[in-house]
């Protein structure tokens, strides 16, 4: 029925409770109860369904788990549906199913991870199951010396704790600084290509994940932060990695805007309206009662005079 359809449509599913699954389903839920339900006449977006599924049995499984706990305490707090255990085993146009129960949904994000780029697989090398390229200590590629392979590419080790290297920017940053230095130093003096070479040690600066307006939770070298600080600090560090002054600048002052008037900047609207007009989704069927015809191609067209 409409019903249906309707709190189908009204329904969004996030794949994934890591950092980006998190921070989507937040700003999400934001959205919908206060930024947007006056840009629409017939639909109140403030009854927008909101589903965090998460296979694991917290989300944030990066973060200490009280900083978990914290995270998915803040996230119900705005209406988001948290489901642990909630391993999604199909996706179609209809729905997400998770073990023996099936959710009609109309929007599903993916943040439960990515392969690693298909470059990977053409150098002829081990691969894990995502694709990465399973790397020597140094990030070299198993019997190729002189290849690195860094960043979301490379499936590493830290030599110091065994763990395996988090696919984030820092991690891609000092990987590409070590293989630097190891580069530099043998083109600068070829003796040094017959020593052993130093194993990369992964130096973790702390994680930030922003739940919604003023919450956050942040491990900072062992420091716990929560709430309006975490949030601050985020804002800070965020804006500290731009590019320039006016870029700084720029960005404060859109995001003090955005905090006082419950902004979200401009509203786009992408696609080619007329074919979705003309090729009804299933979904969508009933949003239009008296559909339409096609325009008669044959029929003489007005021109702007008229």
């Amino acid at each position: 029925g409409s019903e249906a359809a309707r709190k189908a449509a009204l329904t969004l599913a996030i794949v994934g409770g890591g950092p980006t699954g998190v921070e989507l389903a937040g700003a999400i839920k934001e959205i919908a109860a206060q930024t947007i339900p006056h840009d629409f006449r017939h639909i109140d977006t403030r009854t927008t369904r909101v589903m965090l599924l998460q296979s694991g049995d917290r989300v944030l499984a990066s973060f200490p788990p009280d900083l978990s706990e914290r995270a998915k305490r803040d996230l119900e707090a705005l209406g988001v549906e948290v489901r642990l255990g909630a391993r999604v085993t199909e996706i179609t146009k209809y729905g997400v199913r998770f073990g023996e129960e099936f959710i009609p949904v109309r929007n599903v994000f993916w943040a439960a991870g990515v392969k690693a780029n298909p470059i990977g697989a053409s150098l002829g090398v081990p691969l894990d199951r995502a694709g990465r390229v399973i790397v020597e200590p140094d990030l070299s590629v198993p019997g190729f010396p002189n290849v690195f392979v860094i960043g979301d590419m490379a499936a590493a080790t830290c030599a110091k704790t065994g763990k395996p290297i988090p696919g984030v920017a820092q991690a891609a940053l000092q990987g590409g600084q070590h293989a630097g230095r190891i580069i530099a130093r043998e083109l600068s003096d070829p003796r040094h290509a017959s020593r052993p070479r130093p194993a990369f040690v992964y130096k973790d600066k702390g994680n930030m994940a922003t739940i919604g307006r003023s919450h956050a939770v942040a491990d900072i070298n062992g420091r716990h932060l929560t709430g309006f600080l975490a949030w601050l600090l985020w804002c800070v560090v965020h804006v500290m990695f731009l590019v320039e002054f006016r870029n700084r600048a720029a960005v404060i002052m859109n995001w003090v805007w955005n905090w006082f008037v419950f902004a979200r900047g401009a509203r786009l609207i992408t696609g080619d309206a007329r074919l979705e007009l003309e090729q009804v989704r299933p979904f969508e069927a009933v949003f239009y009662e008296r559909p339409q015809p096609p325009a008669d191609p044959s029929a003489p067209s007005k021109s702007s005079s008229d």
